[in-house]
Protein backbone atom coordinates (compact mmCIF):
# COMPACT_ATOMS: atom_id res chain seq x y z
CA UNK A 1 0.00 0.00 0.00
CA UNK A 2 1.12 3.54 -0.84
CA UNK A 3 1.36 6.24 1.33
CA UNK A 4 -1.38 7.92 0.25
CA UNK A 5 -3.42 4.64 0.08
CA UNK A 6 -1.93 4.17 3.53
CA UNK A 7 -3.62 7.74 4.45
CA UNK A 8 -7.30 7.46 2.89
CA UNK A 9 -7.69 3.78 3.83
CA UNK A 10 -7.24 4.80 7.64
CA UNK A 11 -9.84 8.16 6.83
CA UNK A 12 -12.29 5.67 5.68
CA UNK A 13 -12.14 3.52 8.40
CA UNK A 14 -12.43 6.61 10.67
CA UNK A 15 -15.82 7.25 9.19
CA UNK A 16 -16.93 3.69 8.72
CA UNK A 17 -16.09 4.27 12.51
CA UNK A 18 -18.11 7.02 13.43
CA UNK A 19 -21.08 5.70 11.67
CA UNK A 20 -21.01 2.39 13.51
CA UNK A 21 -20.87 4.58 16.69
CA UNK A 22 -24.14 6.74 15.77
CA UNK A 23 -25.45 3.14 15.04
CA UNK A 24 -24.72 1.90 18.91
CA UNK A 25 -25.65 5.41 20.31
CA UNK A 26 -29.35 4.54 18.49
CA UNK A 27 -29.52 1.18 19.85
CA UNK A 28 -28.04 2.28 23.53
CA UNK A 29 -31.30 5.38 23.36
CA UNK A 30 -33.54 2.43 22.44
CA UNK A 31 -32.26 0.02 25.01
CA UNK A 32 -32.67 2.58 27.82
CA UNK A 33 -36.16 3.36 26.91
CA UNK A 34 -37.18 -0.04 27.09
CA UNK A 35 -35.75 -0.68 30.58
CA UNK A 36 -37.24 2.61 32.08
CA UNK A 37 -40.61 1.12 32.88
CA UNK A 38 -42.12 1.33 36.26
CA UNK A 39 -42.49 -2.57 35.96
CA UNK A 40 -39.16 -4.08 36.76
CA UNK A 41 -40.44 -7.16 34.94
CA UNK A 42 -40.82 -5.30 31.87
CA UNK A 43 -37.50 -3.75 31.89
CA UNK A 44 -35.13 -5.04 28.99
CA UNK A 45 -32.15 -4.72 31.28
CA UNK A 46 -33.35 -6.64 34.33
CA UNK A 47 -34.95 -9.59 31.54
CA UNK A 48 -31.00 -9.68 30.31
CA UNK A 49 -29.76 -10.00 34.06
CA UNK A 50 -28.33 -6.56 34.69
CA UNK A 51 -29.23 -3.65 36.80
CA UNK A 52 -29.08 -1.23 34.01
CA UNK A 53 -29.32 -0.52 30.51
CA UNK A 54 -25.28 0.80 31.06
CA UNK A 55 -24.33 -2.11 32.18
CA UNK A 56 -26.18 -4.29 29.72
CA UNK A 57 -25.04 -2.32 26.68
CA UNK A 58 -21.08 -2.56 28.56
CA UNK A 59 -21.54 -6.19 28.82
CA UNK A 60 -22.58 -6.63 25.09
CA UNK A 61 -19.84 -4.26 23.88
CA UNK A 62 -17.56 -5.81 25.98
CA UNK A 63 -16.29 -1.81 26.98
CA UNK A 64 -16.22 -0.03 29.96
CA UNK A 65 -19.13 1.84 31.88
CA UNK A 66 -18.39 5.47 30.94
CA UNK A 67 -18.82 4.19 27.55
CA UNK A 68 -21.68 2.57 27.57
CA UNK A 69 -23.11 6.10 29.73
CA UNK A 70 -22.48 7.99 27.04
CA UNK A 71 -23.48 5.92 24.59
CA UNK A 72 -27.10 6.02 25.82
CA UNK A 73 -26.59 9.97 27.04
CA UNK A 74 -25.45 10.42 23.23
CA UNK A 75 -28.31 8.41 21.92
CA UNK A 76 -31.06 9.89 23.92
CA UNK A 77 -29.92 13.51 23.33
CA UNK A 78 -30.19 12.75 19.39
CA UNK A 79 -32.75 10.81 18.89
CA UNK A 80 -36.32 11.63 17.70
CA UNK A 81 -38.82 12.12 20.59
CA UNK A 82 -42.91 11.81 20.91
CA UNK A 83 -45.10 14.57 22.37
CA UNK A 84 -47.97 13.46 24.81
CA UNK A 85 -50.05 13.62 21.57
CA UNK A 86 -47.80 10.70 20.18
CA UNK A 87 -46.72 13.34 17.53
CA UNK A 88 -42.90 13.03 16.32
CA UNK A 89 -40.58 15.57 17.75
CA UNK A 90 -37.17 16.59 16.71
CA UNK A 91 -34.18 15.40 18.84
CA UNK A 92 -33.21 18.22 21.68
CA UNK A 93 -29.60 18.42 19.87
CA UNK A 94 -30.61 19.05 16.49
CA UNK A 95 -27.35 19.63 15.18
CA UNK A 96 -25.34 17.36 17.06
CA UNK A 97 -27.68 14.61 15.37
CA UNK A 98 -27.27 15.22 11.72
CA UNK A 99 -23.80 15.73 12.16
CA UNK A 100 -23.47 12.21 13.63
CA UNK A 101 -25.97 10.63 11.21
CA UNK A 102 -23.38 11.84 8.33
CA UNK A 103 -20.81 10.47 10.17
CA UNK A 104 -18.77 14.32 10.46
CA UNK A 105 -18.26 13.61 14.16
CA UNK A 106 -18.10 10.64 16.58
CA UNK A 107 -19.76 9.65 19.88
CA UNK A 108 -17.32 11.51 22.25
CA UNK A 109 -17.49 14.52 20.22
CA UNK A 110 -21.14 14.38 20.27
CA UNK A 111 -20.88 14.31 24.07
CA UNK A 112 -18.93 17.10 24.89
CA UNK A 113 -21.30 19.37 22.98
CA UNK A 114 -24.75 17.77 24.67
CA UNK A 115 -22.48 18.21 28.04
CA UNK A 116 -21.75 21.47 27.06
CA UNK A 117 -25.13 22.78 26.12
CA UNK A 118 -26.77 21.02 28.55
CA UNK A 119 -25.26 22.79 31.46
CA UNK A 120 -25.76 25.91 29.89
CA UNK A 121 -29.33 25.67 28.92
CA UNK A 122 -30.92 27.74 32.31
CA UNK A 123 -28.61 30.37 32.11
CA UNK A 124 -28.68 30.74 28.91
CA UNK A 125 -31.36 31.92 25.62
CA UNK A 126 -32.11 28.87 23.62
CA UNK A 127 -31.11 31.07 20.44
CA UNK A 128 -27.39 31.51 21.57
CA UNK A 129 -27.05 27.43 22.45
CA UNK A 130 -28.51 26.86 19.34
CA UNK A 131 -26.27 28.88 17.61
CA UNK A 132 -23.17 27.97 19.81
CA UNK A 133 -24.33 23.94 18.94
CA UNK A 134 -24.20 24.28 15.28
CA UNK A 135 -20.59 26.39 15.70
CA UNK A 136 -19.23 23.83 17.35
CA UNK A 137 -20.58 20.79 15.43
CA UNK A 138 -18.74 22.64 12.35
CA UNK A 139 -15.68 22.98 14.26
CA UNK A 140 -15.34 19.66 15.52
CA UNK A 141 -13.85 18.28 12.44
CA UNK A 142 -11.23 20.63 12.14
CA UNK A 143 -10.22 20.96 15.96
CA UNK A 144 -10.97 17.67 17.52
CA UNK A 145 -11.73 16.55 20.81
CA UNK A 146 -8.65 18.86 22.06
CA UNK A 147 -9.78 21.72 20.68
CA UNK A 148 -13.48 21.27 21.28
CA UNK A 149 -12.91 21.28 24.87
CA UNK A 150 -10.01 24.69 24.20
CA UNK A 151 -13.15 26.34 22.46
CA UNK A 152 -16.01 25.26 24.54
CA UNK A 153 -13.83 27.44 27.43
CA UNK A 154 -13.45 30.61 26.10
CA UNK A 155 -17.33 30.17 24.33
CA UNK A 156 -18.95 29.71 27.92
CA UNK A 157 -17.24 32.67 29.17
CA UNK A 158 -19.08 34.54 26.64
CA UNK A 159 -22.07 33.10 26.85
CA UNK A 160 -22.15 33.15 30.91
CA UNK A 161 -19.60 35.97 31.79
CA UNK A 162 -21.05 36.39 35.16
CA UNK A 163 -20.34 32.46 35.87
CA UNK A 164 -16.04 33.20 35.22
CA UNK A 165 -15.89 34.15 39.04
CA UNK A 166 -17.68 31.55 40.40
CA UNK A 167 -15.63 28.79 38.25
CA UNK A 168 -12.39 30.30 38.89
CA UNK A 169 -13.35 30.25 42.58
CA UNK A 170 -13.74 26.85 42.70
CA UNK A 171 -10.86 26.56 40.48
CA UNK A 172 -8.77 28.15 43.51
CA UNK A 173 -10.26 26.07 45.87
CA UNK A 174 -9.03 23.17 44.34
CA UNK A 175 -5.18 24.37 44.26
CA UNK A 176 -2.85 22.39 46.19
CA UNK A 177 0.69 20.95 46.00
CA UNK A 178 2.03 17.96 47.91
CA UNK A 179 5.53 17.22 48.16
CA UNK A 180 7.33 13.72 49.72
CA UNK A 181 10.13 11.41 49.60
CA UNK A 182 9.67 7.89 48.86
CA UNK A 183 10.90 4.84 49.66
CA UNK A 184 13.32 5.25 46.86
CA UNK A 185 14.36 8.85 47.68
CA UNK A 186 13.12 9.82 45.03
CA UNK A 187 11.44 13.70 45.94
CA UNK A 188 8.23 13.43 44.44
CA UNK A 189 5.70 16.53 43.48
CA UNK A 190 2.10 16.22 42.38
CA UNK A 191 0.52 19.66 42.43
CA UNK A 192 -2.77 21.15 40.87
CA UNK A 193 -2.85 25.02 40.54
CA UNK A 194 -5.49 27.83 39.37
CA UNK A 195 -4.89 29.37 36.37
CA UNK A 196 -3.50 32.69 38.38
CA UNK A 197 -1.19 31.16 40.05
CA UNK A 198 -0.49 28.25 37.35
CA UNK A 199 0.37 30.94 34.58
CA UNK A 200 4.01 31.80 35.85
CA UNK A 201 4.38 28.49 36.79
CA UNK A 202 3.95 26.74 33.50
CA UNK A 203 5.20 30.13 32.11
CA UNK A 204 8.36 29.79 33.92
CA UNK A 205 8.98 26.24 33.03
CA UNK A 206 8.04 26.54 29.54
CA UNK A 207 10.17 29.22 28.46
CA UNK A 208 13.15 27.70 30.24
CA UNK A 209 12.98 23.97 28.63
CA UNK A 210 11.87 26.08 24.48
CA UNK A 211 15.76 27.64 25.35
CA UNK A 212 17.11 24.24 26.13
CA UNK A 213 15.35 22.78 23.03
CA UNK A 214 16.19 25.68 20.62
CA UNK A 215 19.63 24.99 21.85
CA UNK A 216 19.63 21.55 20.99
CA UNK A 217 17.89 22.06 17.57
CA UNK A 218 20.55 25.05 17.02
CA UNK A 219 23.25 22.09 17.85
CA UNK A 220 22.37 20.32 14.88
CA UNK A 221 24.68 21.65 12.53
CA UNK A 222 28.32 20.14 11.23
CA UNK A 223 30.61 20.34 14.23
CA UNK A 224 33.93 22.30 12.47
CA UNK A 225 32.22 25.02 11.19
CA UNK A 226 33.45 28.81 11.68
CA UNK A 227 31.08 29.70 14.49
CA UNK A 228 31.57 26.51 16.21
CA UNK A 229 34.73 24.53 17.23
CA UNK A 230 36.84 26.92 15.09
CA UNK A 231 38.69 30.72 15.24
CA UNK A 232 40.65 32.09 12.03
CA UNK A 233 40.40 28.60 10.17
CA UNK A 234 42.04 27.17 13.17
CA UNK A 235 40.26 23.88 14.49
CA UNK A 236 40.17 23.64 18.29
CA UNK A 237 42.94 21.20 18.43
CA UNK A 238 45.19 23.31 16.01
CA UNK A 239 44.66 21.52 12.73
CA UNK A 240 43.15 23.77 10.22
CA UNK A 241 39.47 22.18 9.01
CA UNK A 242 38.94 21.94 5.65
CA UNK A 243 35.54 21.97 3.79
CA UNK A 244 35.36 18.24 3.50
CA UNK A 245 36.79 17.59 7.07
CA UNK A 246 34.55 15.79 9.32
CA UNK A 247 33.95 16.37 13.04
CA UNK A 248 34.03 13.55 15.85
CA UNK A 249 32.42 10.07 15.21
CA UNK A 250 32.57 11.06 11.03
CA UNK A 251 30.04 14.02 11.75
CA UNK A 252 30.52 15.63 8.32
CA UNK A 253 28.57 18.80 6.48
CA UNK A 254 25.02 18.68 7.79
CA UNK A 255 25.79 15.87 10.44
CA UNK A 256 25.52 16.63 14.10
CA UNK A 257 28.16 16.53 16.96
CA UNK A 258 26.74 13.72 18.91
CA UNK A 259 29.02 14.53 21.93
CA UNK A 260 27.32 17.84 22.53
CA UNK A 261 23.54 16.60 21.70
CA UNK A 262 20.79 17.12 24.55
CA UNK A 263 20.36 13.33 26.42
CA UNK A 264 17.43 14.62 28.72
CA UNK A 265 13.28 13.33 28.20
CA UNK A 266 10.82 16.64 28.48
CA UNK A 267 9.87 15.67 31.94
CA UNK A 268 13.39 15.82 33.17
CA UNK A 269 13.53 19.15 31.19
CA UNK A 270 10.68 20.80 33.21
CA UNK A 271 12.14 18.85 36.47
CA UNK A 272 15.72 20.47 35.93
CA UNK A 273 14.08 23.99 35.24
CA UNK A 274 11.72 24.11 38.10
CA UNK A 275 15.15 23.35 40.29
CA UNK A 276 16.87 25.82 38.48
CA UNK A 277 13.89 28.55 39.55
CA UNK A 278 14.42 27.48 43.12
CA UNK A 279 17.86 27.58 43.39
CA UNK A 280 17.78 31.21 41.75
CA UNK A 281 15.08 32.02 44.24
CA UNK A 282 17.28 30.98 47.17
CA UNK A 283 19.98 33.49 46.35
CA UNK A 284 17.82 36.60 44.80
CA UNK A 285 18.01 39.82 46.17
CA UNK A 286 14.24 40.26 45.05
CA UNK A 287 13.71 37.14 46.86
CA UNK A 288 11.52 37.24 49.99
CA UNK A 289 13.17 38.02 53.10
CA UNK A 290 12.40 34.65 54.93
CA UNK A 291 14.08 33.00 52.11
CA UNK A 292 17.16 35.17 51.66
CA UNK A 293 18.14 33.69 55.20
CA UNK A 294 18.05 29.97 54.68
CA UNK A 295 20.02 27.25 53.11
CA UNK A 296 20.12 24.08 52.28
CA UNK A 297 23.20 22.44 54.02
CA UNK A 298 24.61 19.00 52.99
CA UNK A 299 26.50 17.67 56.66
CA UNK A 300 29.72 15.58 55.62
CA UNK A 301 31.96 13.91 57.65
CA UNK A 302 35.54 15.66 56.82
CA UNK A 303 37.71 12.87 56.40
CA UNK A 304 34.91 11.17 54.08
CA UNK A 305 34.75 14.76 52.17
CA UNK A 306 38.62 14.87 51.65
CA UNK A 307 39.13 11.18 50.72
CA UNK A 308 35.99 11.41 48.64
CA UNK A 309 34.48 8.05 50.10
CA UNK A 310 31.54 7.86 52.33
CA UNK A 311 28.40 10.06 52.20
CA UNK A 312 26.77 13.33 53.05
CA UNK A 313 22.95 13.87 54.09
CA UNK A 314 20.64 17.19 53.04
CA UNK A 315 18.68 18.74 55.40
CA UNK A 316 15.28 17.75 55.00
CA UNK A 317 16.16 14.79 53.20
CA UNK A 318 16.57 11.06 54.29
CA UNK A 319 18.31 9.52 51.27
CA UNK A 320 21.79 10.15 51.67
CA UNK A 321 23.71 11.67 48.76
CA UNK A 322 27.87 10.75 47.63
CA UNK A 323 30.86 12.60 48.23
CA UNK A 324 31.14 13.53 44.52
CA UNK A 325 27.75 14.98 44.67
CA UNK A 326 28.35 16.95 47.31
CA UNK A 327 31.89 18.36 45.25
CA UNK A 328 29.56 19.32 42.78
CA UNK A 329 27.33 21.39 45.13
CA UNK A 330 30.30 23.20 46.85
CA UNK A 331 29.88 26.32 45.25
CA UNK A 332 26.19 25.83 44.22
CA UNK A 333 23.20 28.59 44.88
CA UNK A 334 21.80 28.01 48.14
CA UNK A 335 23.20 24.66 48.79
CA UNK A 336 26.17 24.69 51.73
CA UNK A 337 28.64 22.08 52.24
CA UNK A 338 29.25 21.92 56.48
CA UNK A 339 32.27 19.82 57.34
CA UNK A 340 31.50 17.51 60.60
CA UNK A 341 34.59 16.19 62.93
CA UNK A 342 34.79 13.81 65.53
CA UNK A 343 31.41 14.64 68.04
CA UNK A 344 30.02 16.21 65.12
CA UNK A 345 31.67 19.70 65.53
CA UNK A 346 31.44 21.89 62.89
CA UNK A 347 34.73 22.31 61.65
CA UNK A 348 34.15 24.48 58.24
CA UNK A 349 31.03 26.20 56.38
CA UNK A 350 32.72 25.73 53.18
CA UNK A 351 30.27 28.17 50.80
CA UNK A 352 31.80 30.63 53.06
CA UNK A 353 35.13 30.12 52.81
CA UNK A 354 35.31 28.92 48.86
CA UNK A 355 32.31 31.28 47.27
CA UNK A 356 33.99 33.51 44.45
CA UNK A 357 33.61 37.16 45.23
CA UNK A 358 30.97 39.26 43.84
CA UNK A 359 33.90 41.13 41.52
CA UNK A 360 35.04 37.94 40.01
CA UNK A 361 31.92 36.92 38.74
CA UNK A 362 31.54 40.11 37.74
CA UNK A 363 34.77 39.48 35.50
CA UNK A 364 33.58 35.34 34.48
CA UNK A 365 30.49 36.59 32.87
CA UNK A 366 32.34 39.11 31.10
CA UNK A 367 34.92 35.95 29.66
CA UNK A 368 31.46 33.13 29.71
CA UNK A 369 28.20 35.10 29.03
CA UNK A 370 26.14 33.05 31.13
CA UNK A 371 26.27 29.15 31.23
CA UNK A 372 30.42 28.55 29.70
CA UNK A 373 28.89 24.93 28.63
CA UNK A 374 29.19 24.88 24.00
CA UNK A 375 25.62 26.38 23.29
CA UNK A 376 23.86 26.54 26.23
CA UNK A 377 21.90 29.66 26.85
CA UNK A 378 21.12 30.08 30.30
CA UNK A 379 22.03 33.79 31.62
CA UNK A 380 24.25 34.48 34.43
CA UNK A 381 21.39 34.52 36.96
CA UNK A 382 21.09 30.80 36.12
CA UNK A 383 24.72 30.14 36.30
CA UNK A 384 27.28 29.81 39.04
CA UNK A 385 30.80 30.10 39.25
CA UNK A 386 32.62 26.83 40.28
CA UNK A 387 35.77 25.57 40.60
CA UNK A 388 37.48 24.00 37.34
CA UNK A 389 40.17 22.28 39.83
CA UNK A 390 38.34 21.39 42.44
CA UNK A 391 38.62 23.22 46.11
CA UNK A 392 39.73 19.95 48.25
CA UNK A 393 40.59 17.36 46.13
CA UNK A 394 42.68 19.71 43.86
CA UNK A 395 43.46 22.41 46.56
CA UNK A 396 42.26 24.15 42.94
CA UNK A 397 42.43 28.03 44.17
CA UNK A 398 39.22 30.64 44.25
CA UNK A 399 40.86 32.79 41.28
CA UNK A 400 39.58 33.65 37.48
CA UNK A 401 42.09 31.55 35.66
CA UNK A 402 40.43 28.38 37.93
CA UNK A 403 36.87 29.61 37.49
CA UNK A 404 34.08 28.95 35.30
CA UNK A 405 30.22 29.68 34.89
CA UNK A 406 28.05 26.71 34.22
CA UNK A 407 24.32 26.11 34.70
CA UNK A 408 23.17 23.24 37.42
CA UNK A 409 22.80 20.79 35.09
CA UNK A 410 25.81 21.12 32.75
CA UNK A 411 27.85 21.64 36.10
CA UNK A 412 26.55 17.38 36.68
CA UNK A 413 27.71 16.63 33.50
CA UNK A 414 30.98 18.00 33.48
CA UNK A 415 31.43 16.08 36.98
CA UNK A 416 29.36 13.30 35.96
CA UNK A 417 30.78 12.23 32.46
CA UNK A 418 34.43 13.64 33.32
CA UNK A 419 34.94 16.15 30.89
CA UNK A 420 38.32 18.60 31.39
CA UNK A 421 37.89 22.66 30.93
CA UNK A 422 41.13 24.89 30.13
CA UNK A 423 41.87 28.50 30.27
CA UNK A 424 43.08 29.04 26.72
CA UNK A 425 43.39 33.13 25.67
CA UNK A 426 40.42 33.99 27.88
CA UNK A 427 37.99 31.57 26.88
CA UNK A 428 36.90 28.35 27.96
CA UNK A 429 37.35 24.89 26.11
CA UNK A 430 35.40 21.82 27.26
CA UNK A 431 37.32 18.08 26.15
CA UNK A 432 35.02 15.44 26.24
CA UNK A 433 35.99 11.78 27.96
CA UNK A 434 37.98 9.80 25.41
CA UNK A 435 34.50 6.92 25.47
CA UNK A 436 32.20 9.99 23.92
CA UNK A 437 35.39 11.16 21.75
CA UNK A 438 38.12 9.06 21.15
CA UNK A 439 39.94 12.09 19.74
CA UNK A 440 39.15 14.21 22.42
CA UNK A 441 39.04 17.55 20.18
CA UNK A 442 38.25 20.69 22.79
CA UNK A 443 34.92 22.73 22.43
CA UNK A 444 35.36 26.17 22.18
CA UNK A 445 33.02 27.16 25.37
CA UNK A 446 30.69 30.27 25.36
CA UNK A 447 32.04 33.59 25.45
CA UNK A 448 31.13 36.83 26.67
CA UNK A 449 29.34 39.46 24.78
CA UNK A 450 32.53 42.06 24.43
CA UNK A 451 35.18 38.48 23.01
CA UNK A 452 36.48 39.04 20.14
CA UNK A 453 34.56 36.05 19.26
CA UNK A 454 31.14 37.57 19.21
CA UNK A 455 32.56 40.66 17.62
CA UNK A 456 31.96 41.85 14.65
CA UNK A 457 35.40 41.89 12.05
CA UNK A 458 37.17 44.69 12.42
CA UNK A 459 39.87 46.91 10.60
CA UNK A 460 42.34 44.58 9.22
CA UNK A 461 46.14 45.40 9.06
CA UNK A 462 48.64 44.42 6.44
CA UNK A 463 48.46 40.96 7.48
CA UNK A 464 44.97 40.19 6.56
CA UNK A 465 43.97 38.93 10.05
CA UNK A 466 41.37 41.04 11.94
CA UNK A 467 42.63 43.22 14.59
CA UNK A 468 42.32 41.99 18.38
CA UNK A 469 42.66 43.59 21.72
CA UNK A 470 44.21 41.27 24.29
CA UNK A 471 42.47 41.11 27.59
CA UNK A 472 45.88 43.39 28.79
CA UNK A 473 45.61 46.17 26.38
CA UNK A 474 41.60 46.10 27.39
CA UNK A 475 42.00 46.48 30.85
CA UNK A 476 44.81 49.13 30.38
CA UNK A 477 42.72 51.41 28.20
CA UNK A 478 39.65 51.04 30.78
Amino acid sequence: MSDDGLVRATEALARLGRRVEALQARCAAGVAERSSGVDPQASLARKHGHSSPERLIAQATGGRYADAARLVAVGQATSTRASFAGDPLAPRHPHVADALDRGAIGVSAAEVIRRFTDGLATRCERADLEASERWLVERAPQVGIDGLVRLIKQLEARLDPEGVKPREDELRARRGLSIWEDASGVINLKGAFDPVNGAPIKLAIETLVGVELRRARDAKRPFGSADDGEIDGVGTDGVGIGPGDTGPGGTGPGGTDPVMGEVRTIQQLNADALADIARLSLTSKQAPAALRAVTVVARVDAVDFTSGRGHATLDGIDQPISIASVHELATAAGIAPMLMGEGHHVLEFGRAARLFSAAQKIALVERDGGCAWPGCSRPPSHAEAHHIAWWKRDNGTTDLANGIMLCAFHHHRVHDDGWRIEIRDGRSWFIPPARLDPHQRPRPGNAGPRHPANRPPGRTGRTGRTGRISPMQSADAA
